[in-house]
C-alpha cells in the first residue's frame, strides 16, 4: 500500500488502475454494517433464503455503491440535469471542494460523460485534502467506540470550526439507513478520529477506486427513491459473499453456519484482546458455557483450572495448576480487566466467574469477589460453574448469602443420573447426592443450568444411562438443561478406556439420537427448558 504522502500516492496517473468498486476483490463495508451483519448470524445455523431476505430488507448502505446497474438507473431518469446537479453538490460535500463541470449546464448529461468529467476532479480534490490533525478542514470520523448519542459511530465529515477540545463538523455521511442528510454538529474531540488519504486508500485500493466509490455513492444517495429490490438484493448477496470470504460463515447445504471464533473479535475487539492478555488470564478460552461466550458477558477469573480435574472425559484443565486468587489479587484483576475493555464495559450485562469450579471457594472470599465485581460492572446476572460436592459443602445460609450478593445462576455438570455411568466417568457423587444438592439451591432461589451427556458410558451402559437420568431429572428442580453429546479428546482417559473395553463401544450418532428421544419421552412435564447445541455453538460437546 502506498503512503499517502509519497509522490506516487499523489500521482493519479501512477496510482489509477482498473479497479473501480464494482471490480474490487474485497469490497469496502462500514464497520457498523459489518457489525449488523455478523449479529444476524452469531451463534446460528440459518437458512440461506432467510439470511438473504434479512439482508435485503435491511439494505446494507455501504455496499450499494458496488451495484453494477447504477448507470441504467441514471439513464432511465427523466430529469438528468437536476440529478447531476445534486450529485455534484453531494460530491462537493464529500470532498470539501468546489467541483466545476460543464455537465452542470448540459440539458441532459449522460452517465459516461458525467463520470468522465467528475472522476478526475474527485481525484484532484482528494490529493489536496490530507489534513493530519484535528484542525479546520480535516476529514474526520466519529470513533467506532464512541458513546456520543447525537451522531452514530463512523459518520464522517469535515471540521468547519475549531475551539478548545471541540470541533464543529459538517457531516456528509450519517451511518445507518441510506439517506442524503447533511448535518452540522459540535462534537467533543475525544469522539473524533482523523480519516487520512491513506485510510481511504486502504478502503478502496487506489485513488481511482476512491473516486469511483465516491461517485457511485453520490449516485445512489441522490437516487435513493430508485433503490428497488434488485439493488437491495445485490447488496445482500454481496454482503453474504463478503462474510464467506472473510470466514464469518461457512456454507452447509441450504444453510449458513456461523464461525464464533471469527465473529467474537469483531463484536468485542477489546474483550478479545483482554482475554488474550496472559498477565490477566491463565487461558484465552477461559472455559465457559456457550451462553456466556457473548460480547455482553464478561468473564472474570477467580480460580484457575479445576480443583477436582479427574473426570475421565475432560481435558480442559489438564495443563492448569488449580490456584485461587486472594481478594486483593481478584480486585486488581477485575480493575485491570475493566481498564482494558474500555468503552465495552458499558454494554456488560452479565458476569461469569471462572474457572472450573468457583463455587468451592471459601464463602467469605467468594462473597467479597461477588460484591466487588457487582459494584464495578453492575451486571444483571452473575453465574459460575459448580460441582455437586461444592454445592453440598455450602450450607443453605451460605448459599443464601451468595444469592444476596448477586449469584443468580450456577452451571452444573450432572452428566448422568446413573450411578454406574457416574462411576465410569469418575464423578465423585451419586444420583442421590445430586438430588440433595438441587434441593439446597432451590431453597435459596439460585437457578440451575445443568449439563447432561447423551452417549456417556457407551453402548454397555446405555439403558442404565437413560433410566437413571430420567429418575434424576424427575426429582430435581432446575430451570435449564443442555444436552451435550459426549465428544472427548482422543487423548482423554475416557477414550482410552472405551477402546480397551472389548464388551463396549461408543454410540453412533444415530444411536445417540435414539437415546435422546427415549430420554425426553420419559420426562414428566415440568416446564424445564431443554436445549441442544450443534457444532457451530460448541465444537467440544455437540449433538449430531
Amino acid at each position: 500500500m502506498l503512503s499517502a504522502n509519497s509522490p506516487e500516492a499523489l500521482d493519479p496517473i501512477k496510482t489509477a488502475g482498473p479497479s473501480p468498486p464494482e471490480r474490487q476483490n474485497h469490497p469496502f463495508v462500514l464497520h457498523t454494517d459489518l457489525l449488523w451483519m455478523v449479529r444476524q448470524i452469531d451463534g446460528q445455523k440459518i437458512r440461506r433464503d432467510k439470511l438473504i431476505r434479512k439482508f435485503k430488507n435491511h439494505v446494507i448502505s455501504s455496499l450499494l455503491p458496488y451495484y453494477d446497474g447504477i448507470d441504467s438507473l441514471f439513464e432511465t431518469t427523466s430529469d438528468k440535469q437536476s440529478l447531476a446537479a445534486k450529485i455534484v453538490q453531494f460530491l462537493q460535500e464529500k470532498t470539501d471542494s468546489a467541483l466545476t463541470t460543464p455537465a452542470e449546464h448540459s440539458s441532459s448529461p449522460s452517465w459516461p460523460v458525467l463520470k468522465r468529467q467528475l472522476i478526475p476532479l474527485i481525484i484532484t480534490a482528494l490529493q489536496q485534502k490530507n489534513q493530519p490533525d484535528l484542525a479546520r478542514g480535516a476529514r474526520v470520523m466519529i470513533r467506532p467506540e464512541s458513546t456520543n448519542s447525537a451522531i452514530r459511530p463512523e459518520s464522517e465529515g469535515f471540521i468547519t470550526e475549531k475551539s478548545a477540545n471541540r470541533s464543529r463538523v459538517r457531516f456528509y455521511l450519517m451511518t445507518g439507513r441510506h439517506g442524503t442528510e447533511v448535518r452540522s454538529q459540535e462534537i467533543p474531540d475525544r469522539d473524533l478520529q482523523i480519516v487520512t488519504l491513506n485510510d481511504l486508500l486502504n478502503r478502496h485500493h487506489d485513488l481511482e477506486g476512491i473516486a469511483h466509490y465516491f461517485f457511485n455513492d453520490a449516485m445512489m444517495r441522490v437516487m435513493k427513491s430508485r433503490i428497488d429490490t434488485s439493488v437491495s438484493s445485490f447488496a445482500a448477496h454481496l454482503g453474504i459473499q463478503l462474510l464467506i470470504d472473510k470466514g464469518f460463515i461457512r456454507s452447509e447445504g441450504d444453510n449458513f453456519v456461523s464461525v464464533p471464533g471469527r465473529i467474537f473479535p469483531v463484536l468485542a475487539p477489546k474483550m478479545e484482546q483482554t482475554y488474550r492478555n496472559e498477565s490477566l488470564f491463565s487461558s484465552h478460552s477461559l472455559s465457559a458455557p456457550p451462553s456466556e461466550r457473548k460480547p455482553h458477558v464478561l468473564r472474570l477469573e477467580l480460580t484457575t483450572g479445576c480443583d477436582y480435574n479427574r473426570c475421565t472425559f475432560c481435558t480442559e484443565y489438564a495443563a492448569l495448576t488449580p490456584v485461587t486468587k486472594s481478594f486483593d489479587e481478584f480486585r486488581e484483576h477485575a480493575d485491570r480487566v475493566a481498564a482494558s475493555i474500555g468503552a465495552e464495559k458499558s454494554r456488560i450485562q452479565r458476569l461469569f466467574i471462572g474457572s472450573g469450579n468457583s463455587l468451592r471457594v471459601k464463602t467469605g472470599l467468594l462473597l467479597d469477589a461477588l460484591n466487588y465485581a457487582g459494584d464495578l460492572f453492575n451486571p444483571q446476572r452473575i453465574s459460575l460453574y459448580a460441582r455437586t460436592a461444592s454445592i453440598l459443602e455450602k450450607s443453605v445460609d451460605e448459599l443464601k448469602q451468595l444469592k444476596d450478593a448477586g449469584l443468580c445462576l450456577v452451571y452444573w455438570g450432572l452428566e448422568s443420573g446413573s450411578d454406574d455411568v457416574l462411576r465410569s466417568l469418575r464423578k465423585d457423587c451419586t444420583c442421590d447426592d445430586m438430588i440433595e444438592a438441587s434441593k439446597k439451591l432451590a431453597a435459596v432461589g439460585i437457578e440451575v443450568s445443568a449439563m447432561m451427556m447423551p452417549g456417556a458410558g457407551g453402548l454397555k451402559l446405555s439403558e442404565s444411562h437413560i433410566a437413571g437420568t430420567q429418575k434424576l431429572l424427575n426429582h430435581i428442580d432446575i430451570k435449564y438443561l443442555t444436552l451435550l453429546s459426549i465428544n472427548p479428546e482422543e487423548s482423554s482417559l475416557y477414550t482410552r478406556q472405551m477402546q480397551s473395553e472389548s464388551d463396549n463401544r461408543a454410540l453412533t450418532p444415530d444411536e445417540v439420537n435414539v437415546q435422546v428421544y427415549r430420554l425426553l419421552t420419559g420426562l414428566n412435564p415440568t416446564g424445564l427448558n431443554i436445549g441442544m447445541f450443534t457444532e457451530e455453538i460448541d465444537q467440544v460437546s455437540s449433538n449430531s
